[in-house]
């Protein structure tokens, strides 16, 4: 179906496009177009926040695209908002991007917090490891029982690896929270249209979305009820009611 307008979809840590196919199914009036995030990282000189900045910027444009007639937002989840953070073309969204909707997101360590970023390295460091040896049972089991996820009524089905495990070791540890910078000056300037969403029973998160609120970052926050980390799968309805509210908006409030 043709959606009135496009989503574009990236997807968390150790996810997939076709994380986003159910999505569909909540917004018929939306085309969803998922990006494979793991492509884009296997791209030669894809290595550091930089480099990243002007990857994510080109893989948005691409798209997007030429098509003016329905508008284009993006949407990203976890670590695919972790990324979208460092675009120039979705923090000035308004232009080829109408609006960016970011999920469980995290803005990043304060750039004075040694202790915190070395921990996270740390803790990255041994995940990057256990990708890259342990059998894919484990990760998975593993990767689940995070206390992150402990409020999340969903798991989803679980099989192959999403990339290999040298592209996703590789991806962890370049793109780590403890390398990441602290985008919460960018996002206090924001210029274009931004959803932030969290779940109410992912207190982490849920904490963070209410001190960008305080700190006067000019976005619209939703909190979903009976979801934790993983919204958009854990309440579908509320995450899509939430997308439908803001990009209504958005575009009725365009001249």
């Amino acid at each position: 179906m043709t959606g009135s307008y496009r989503l574009i979809a990236l997807h968390g840590f150790l996810g997939r496009a076709s994380d986003w196919t159910g999505l569909a199914e909540w917004l018929p009036e939306a085309s969803v177009a998922p990006i494979d995030l793991w492509a884009m990282l296997d791209r030669r000189g894809v290595d550091d926040w930089a480099s990243m900045s002007r990857a994510m910027d080109e893989t948005l444009a691409d798209a997007v695209g030429g098509d003016d007639a329905r508008p284009a937002f993006l949407v990203a989840y976890s670590f695919g908002a972790r990324l979208a953070l460092s675009s120039t073309l979705a923090s000035n969204a308004g232009t080829a991007l109408r609006g960016a909707c970011l999920v469980s997101c995290n803005p990043g360590l304060a750039d004075d917090d040694v202790s915190a970023r070395a921990e996270r390295r740390a803790s990255d460091e041994r995940w990057a490891e256990r990708i890259l040896t342990w059998p894919e049972s484990e990760i998975w089991r593993a990767w689940d029982a995070q206390p992150v996820f402990a409020g999340a009524g969903h798991v989803p089905p679980r099989g192959a690896l999403p990339a290999s495990r040298d592209t996703l070791a590789r991806a962890l540890t370049r793109f780590s929270l403890a390398g990441q910078p602290d985008f919460r000056p960018r996002l206090r300037s924001w210029r274009g249209p931004l959803l932030w969403v969290a779940g109410a029973r992912d207190a982490k998160f849920a904490a963070m979305a209410r001190e960008l609120a305080d700190a006067g970052v000019p976005a619209v926050f939703v909190t979903c009820e009976d979801a934790g980390h993983r919204v958009p799968w854990d309440n579908p309805s509320a995450f899509a009611r939430a997308i439908r509210t803001w990009t209504t908006r958005v575009m009725e409030a365009e001249p």
